[in-house]
């Protein structure tokens, strides 16, 4: 099996039009890894888009790593090669795509039980409003670590 790193960033082509329906759509294409194509569906915002790029990509990295396949690197966004051309009433953008697999790899991961030492007063306060001191540990670390992303459960 290759060794993998756990950062990996993508430029990606973001494809929005309006269809024959009338409903905005979206696609996300990386040259650098032919195949895999992305969409958030019908209506989707930039981030929505960005968040179905991130997780398609992470998923298709895996799929290489789990294959033993070679991890192509990325091409300078300047050197980039893709279609400019926009849809009729559409916009063709560029964006770097970053993800960190073991987000993905551990999402519906089983949980640890971890102690934590906390002043007494803080505790009790904590416990009479009915704080689950888990979430908060948990959300705090989320945005301490910026990896706002990442589903909270």
């Amino acid at each position: 099996m290759i060794k993998s790193k756990n950062y990996y960033v993508y430029p990606a082509v973001f494809h929005f039009w309006i269809d024959e329906d009338g409903q905005e759509q979206c696609s996300v294409s990386f040259p650098d890894l032919p195949g895999l194509i992305s969409g958030p569906g019908p209506g989707a915002t930039f981030e929505e888009a960005l968040d179905a790029a991130r997780e398609g990509l992470a998923l298709h990295l895996e799929g290489l790593i789990e294959d033993g396949d070679q991890i192509p690197g990325p091409a300078s966004i300047n050197k980039l090669e893709y279609d400019r051309t926009p849809p009729e009433g559409g916009a063709v953008t560029v964006a770097m795509v970053d993800v960190v697999l073991s987000l993905y790899r551990n999402r519906k991961t089983d949980y640890s039980r971890v102690n934590v030492t906390l002043p007494k007063w803080l505790k009790e306060l904590g416990e009479e409003k009915n704080v689950n001191f888990s979430k908060v540990l948990r959300e705090g670390l989320i945005d301490v670590l910026d990896l706002q992303r990442v589903e909270r459960e």
